[in-house]
């Protein structure tokens, strides 16, 4: 009985805890902005300018996708057309005509084929437009049976707009209805904004009060300007109907009652002139852009036009550039057009545009100035890593403009002042080589601080920055295994396999969630040790089979340069020390095929126990996988990781060696990379000394602060296992970590984890709340301006760290309330080390320990956790602190706190 009413606690927590949009959201261009339309439940949009990869992906998170279509009208003229839409230059249709209605029946057919949920019927008010001459009765009957007809294509999930005169007849054949224009319209001939008179929405109002009393569902879409949208959404809410305020085309993302916070930086490169995974913006700013919850939008400008700009959508513009050859007419223009539309930040290489030069700050100084050059000055909270000013060689000959700050300025021979770094309020610019220092020795510096270019200099403001380090408010961890060295033998008694002392003296011996793989070739009967192989399965088979392990495959044949793979590289075979991958026999060209699917296959039917499949791919050699490899991977149903440069030690704790999350590819791909990289890059690539991957808690600390920017990742091959040392440095890394708090997880967790942030959103409400939005992405980060949630106000939040700094996230869709007027004193989670599936004070919890759970919550003095089997926790209290510990393994029960603390 009480394991039933857990589950019916669990069945209502998970079916109602989730906020409901009652707006539909309507979108006209491309590509979708698909973070932003996980807020509404059912978007609509135009059919040919959305993928095929974008629908099934908003199809997997339960949004209906309703596709537009014209049912009056039509822009290609056709023997069904008999009049014209001046105002649209559109085609006025006879909607009698038989031709015409096979027309719409087979687009919608279509249209469901392709994977649609519904339709969004537009024009249906068009006939009205017809000469009187024409049988208006005969239009509506015609109308009528269209509609019926699509609506039997769609079982009845059609929305109308308008249609006035017809509703009465369609009630049973619709649910929703839109009608444009109740406080202000849209006028195509001139593309302007009008308010609409007292009159007509009096009119419009009583047509929308009839519908809503025939039992249609009713929203308003009106247009406006982005600063005036959540007004006007407000005014549409008090009239009783579901607002969209968006522009006259549909083409920007718009406002229903909840307002969206912008996140996307617009970053133009060119990958004929350099591959983005080569970029200085990707491999150095992005990983700050990422930690301050912004996400980088990469435009390829060799396959795709620089975007319109949308300020519900775009937080700002970074051109970064290393190249004379990247600045041509057609982005200095796009630059040029939307100064003061959002803040733009110009580095490196700088644009042959006096008018951009000048509106961030610059004007060229047209007399000789010669060197040597020394540094003037720079402002104070601009000064990065580096302890010395880079080498001035030819600096851009610049004065600062009028209404300009100087950021950076050198002195001439002649004491000539020029500035090689500006703001205005249009955004900021700094000129090479006051950007990174690079040396051969120590590596490269930040000479400014990357933080500071962004907020300070460029001014992104401060958000909620969604969190792939941190887990119920204590950092991270994950282990995980690249293949390679299973098949060595170890310098131990008995020179046992490495894979042999790896399993018993790591896995076995800490029992903490690791992902391990295999490389096919290396094990299986006809590969590299075919005579083995027998042994080598079932050591891969006891490793998989153990239950903290999750599979993976690290490939067939282990290729090297994923770079030449996809076309990035030309590489001679003579110029390698291994050629292009493992000397497997008769295997003289790489298959992708082969490395991908045939891996994962051959995992799956000769080594996984029945009750596991192989869950990632795990990428070798230089880690570069082009969009094919990517796409083999997720079409087998993998999550794939690695890759990426987070070596930092305390050689040169520089940001500037740190990665991003990871790197996007087309159709929605993308590369995840190894938060931190493994044992050969701290080994003198596994030449020695051995014990040199202790230098990983360096790795570790730099990470943490000022910025905790990855999780803890320990990550290493089977041949770590071959030595001693090796074998020293990983218990010494483990134990390190176990001593520090820290939430476990698989790998797999932390790749959906990170993915997702590309596919989070923020929103505010009309009454000041924030909304965040992720399937995955279980923390958010506090900037310090930001108070602490109240949590009793709060929805879909578990709690707060005691620090302040980190929000625990609960549902898909969580409001974080911070109105301290009322009182809170709700018991609250400040951290743990596990990761919740469910919680509900006083409902439902659920959670998975690998080792002792440990809990600590807030205003919890009265609380106990119960399991499903009736046994209860008690915890200790220190203050207003309490702190549970309960067994490892699945915990199944309530929170129980029959008495809030006082």
């Amino acid at each position: 009985m009480k394991y039933f009413l857990y589950l019916t606690l669990l069945i209502c927590l998970n079916v109602c805890a989730q906020p409901a949009n009652k707006s539909i959201a309507f979108y006209y261009s491309s590509p979708m902005p698909l973070a932003e339309m996980t807020f509404y439940s059912r978007v609509v949009v135009q059919p040919q300018s959305i993928t095929q990869h974008e629908l099934n992906w908003l199809k997997e998170r339960n949004i209906s996708v309703f596709a537009y279509l014209s049912v009056g009208e039509s822009f290609t003229e056709n023997e069904s057309s008999v009049a014209k839409n001046p105002h649209w230059n559109s085609h006025i249709a006879d909607l009698t005509a038989e031709h015409w209605q096979q027309h719409l029946q087979k687009q919608a057919r279509e249209l469901q084929q392709r994977g649609f949920n519904g339709l969004f019927l537009d024009t249906l008010d068009s006939y009205q437009l017809l000469k009187p001459d024409y049988d208006k009765a005969a239009q509506q009957v015609g109308l009528v049976n269209i509609i019926k007809g699509l609506s039997s294509t769609f079982n009845k999930h059609l929305i109308l707009n308008r249609g006035f005169e017809l509703l009465p007849q369609l009630n049973d054949y619709a649910s929703d209805l839109v009608a444009e224009g109740l406080f202000s319209h849209f006028n195509p001939v001139d593309n302007s904004y009008k308010l609409t008179t007292e009159n007509d929405q009096a009119w419009l109002n009583e047509k929308l009060h009839k519908a809503q009393s025939l039992g249609f569902n009713v929203q308003v879409i009106d247009y406006a300007k982005p600063q005036q949208r959540l007004a006007m959404a407000k005014q549409i809410i008090a009239q009783g109907y579901a607002p969209w305020v968006t522009d006259g085309h549909l083409q920007t993302w718009g406002t229903s009652n909840i307002q969206p916070v912008p996140r996307r930086i617009l970053i133009p490169y060119n990958s004929n002139v350099k591959p983005l995974i080569y970029t200085t913006v990707h491999l150095k700013l992005a990983t700050m852009i990422e930690y301050l919850g912004y996400i980088p939008d990469y435009i390829d400008m060799a396959n795709t036009p620089l975007p319109k700009v949308d300020t519900s959508l775009h937080a700002g513009i970074i051109s970064w550039t290393t190249s004379d050859q990247f600045y041509n007419a057609q982005v200095i223009e796009w630059l040029e057009s939307n100064l003061g539309v959002v803040p733009q930040l110009v580095l490196g290489e700088l644009p042959s545009s006096n008018k951009l030069l000048k509106s961030l700050g610059v004007e060229p100084f047209n007399l000789p100035s010669n060197g040597p050059y020394k540094l003037a000055a720079m402002t104070s909270w601009l000064k990065g890593e580096s302890t010395t000013a880079p080498a001035i060689v030819k600096p851009y000959l610049l004065t600062l403009a009028e209404n300009a700050q100087s950021l950076i300025s050198i002195h001439a021979e002649d004491g000539t002042t020029l500035t090689q770094g500006s703001k205005t309020k249009y955004g900021a610019l700094i000129a090479a080589p006051w950007l990174i220092d690079t040396l051969p020795m120590e590596g490269s510096n930040w000479v400014v601080d990357p933080k500071a270019v962004l907020t300070k200099a460029m001014g992104l403001a401060p958000i909620l920055a969604p969190d792939t380090t941190t887990l119920s408010g204590r950092r991270m961890l994950t282990l995980h295994i690249d293949g390679d060295g299973f098949t060595s033998i170890a310098h131990f008694a008995g020179k046992p396999y490495a894979a042999e002392v790896v399993r018993d003296e790591v896995i076995k011996k800490y029992k903490l969630p690791l992902t391990s793989s295999i490389i096919q070739a290396d094990i299986e009967p006809n590969g590299l040790h075919g005579a083995d192989s027998p042994k080598l399965e079932k050591i891969a088979k006891e490793i998989f089979a153990l239950p903290y392990v999750e599979v993976a495959s690290h490939t067939y044949s282990h290729p090297y340069f994923w770079t030449a793979l996809s076309g990035r590289k030309e590489i001679n075979k003579d110029d390698t020390d291994y050629g292009f991958h493992l000397d497997v026999p008769g295997y003289d060209a790489i298959d992708l095929n082969k490395e991908i699917t045939g891996s994962i296959n051959y995992i799956n039917e000769r080594l996984a126990p029945k009750n596991k499949k192989t869950v990632m791919m795990l990428w070798s050699g230089d880690a570069t996988p082009g969009p094919k490899a990517l796409e083999l991977a997720r079409d087998a149903g993998v999550i794939n990781v690695n890759g990426g440069n987070t070596d930092v030690n305390a050689d040169n704790p520089s940001l500037s060696h740190i990665s991003p999350i990871g790197r996007p590819e087309r159709d929605l791909l993308y590369q995840i990379y190894a938060p931190i990289l493994n044992e050969n890059v701290y080994t003198n690539l596994w030449h020695g000394p051995y014990y040199g991957f202790k230098r990983l808690v360096e790795t570790f600390e730099i990470t943490e602060k000022p910025y905790r920017l990855k999780p803890y990742t320990i990550y290493f091959h089977f041949y770590s296992g071959e030595v001693p040392a090796g074998l020293d440095a990983l218990h010494y890394n483990i134990d390190y970590v176990l001593a520090r708090e820290n939430t476990p997880v698989h790998l797999s967790q932390y790749a959906r984890i990170a993915k997702d942030f590309y596919f989070s959103a923020l929103a505010k409400n009309t009454r000041g709340e924030w909304l965040f939005s992720s399937k995955y992405i279980k923390t958010l980060r506090l900037p310090t301006i930001f108070d602490v949630p109240n949590m009793t106000n709060s929805q879909g939040i578990l709690g707060v760290t005691a620090q302040g700094n980190y929000i625990h996230v609960g549902d898909e869709i969580a409001t974080i309330n911070f109105d301290h007027t009322t009182p809170d004193n709700q018991p609250y989670l400040l951290s743990a080390n596990v990761a919740f599936s469910n919680w509900q004070v006083n409902g439902p919890v659920s959670f998975k320990a690998w080792i002792k759970a440990k809990i600590e919550l807030e205003n919890a003095r009265n609380c106990q956790f119960i399991s499903h089997m009736g046994k209860r926790f008690s915890g200790k209290t220190f203050g207003n602190t309490t702190q549970f510990t309960l067994p490892a393994g699945e915990f199944y029960g309530y929170l129980n706190c029959t008495t809030r603390a006082q």
